[in-house]
């Protein structure tokens, strides 16, 4: 069976990345190497969290849903592979390579699900469920000085996947080239200060998933569409998060989502050119590890 053109082009840029890093790597292979300092973290951490945001319910929705969720937080920095305990990457990365200039891991990020009997634009359509993507990066280290301020450049492509917990779906694919910057120690406060933009392009069954509308649930207000590949729009990230005490943390943010010129902009589904997300967090350790990260 043939592939859709835009699955082979999202395929041919993971190569093209992996190309990218394997050419980098030989630039720098004669380079001296610095050894990363202990950061002063645990290893290993296990404690509790929540989460609380006033987020849209899927991409230029006219509606945003309150979500609040508290769960068990594990929290590891390994040399390659990590889990939690950093803003701006998946929950769960991997990194394979990790270089003064540049790294190449993979990591893994999630979305809430969405009721659509609770959204105007989607009522009687069937329900958007948890979404969770995985794949590779490559980061760029524009300005690396560990413990005050980061600049990366990250080319991020990642497979979409939904899911009732019953079964998995593939929802096609996304390519999200953004920079983060991170500045620690900022104001008498002692803050952290971290900050995202960056656009986003998905493949056509992603975008069918947000912005199509089949026969069956077309209405007065909704005609059929048909959703197409191309730019899904762009994210602002602005955050802060405080430590209080080495085991208690504060985040506070928000996100300015800007859809303007996106592909599906005449979709009945499209509602908003511009969302608007704030949220908080916090995160309570109770066990940490004798032994330092690297």
């Amino acid at each position: 069976m043939d592939r859709k053109p835009e699955t082979v082009t999202i395929h041919r840029f993971i190569v093209v990345l992996v190309f990218i890093f394997f050419a980098f790597e030989q630039a720098f292979a004669d380079g001296k190497e610095e050894k990363t300092p202990y950061d002063g973290k645990p290893l290993w951490e296990f404690g509790v969290g929540a989460f609380s945001g006033w987020l849209p319910d899927y991409p230029a929705a006219g509606q945003n849903t309150v979500r609040t969720i508290a769960v068990p937080v594990p929290i590891y920095r390994g040399e390659i592979w990590r889990v939690g305990g950093e803003e701006n990457r998946g929950a769960v990365s991997g990194r394979f390579v990790n270089k003064d200039r540049y790294e190449f891991d993979v990591s893994l990020s999630g979305a809430f699900p969405v009721d659509s009997g609770s959204n105007n634009a989607r009522r009687d359509m069937p329900d958007l469920d948890f979404l969770f993507g995985i794949g590779p990066q490559l980061i760029f280290k524009l300005i690396n000085e560990p413990g005050h301020r980061k600049l990366n450049l990250n080319l991020q492509a990642r497979a979409v996947y939904s899911t009732d917990f019953s079964s998995i779906d593939s929802r096609g694919y996304v390519f999200n080239p953004k920079l983060n910057y991170t500045r620690k120690h900022v104001t008498d406060l002692d803050l952290k200060v971290f900050t995202s933009v960056g656009p986003i392009f998905a493949t056509e069954k992603l975008m069918d998933y947000f912005y199509q509308v089949d026969p069956e649930f077309v209405r007065p207000t909704r005609p059929a569409y048909d959703a197409d590949a191309g730019y899904l729009g762009s994210n602002m990230t602005l955050g802060v998060s405080k430590r209080f005490n080495n085991r208690f943390r504060l985040m506070l943010g928000t996100r300015l989502g800007i859809h303007t010129g996106a592909t599906n902009d005449d979709s009945p589904l499209f509602k908003d050119e511009l969302n608007v997300s704030v949220f908080s967090a916090f995160i309570w350790s109770i066990y940490q590890s004798e032994e330092l990260a690297r």
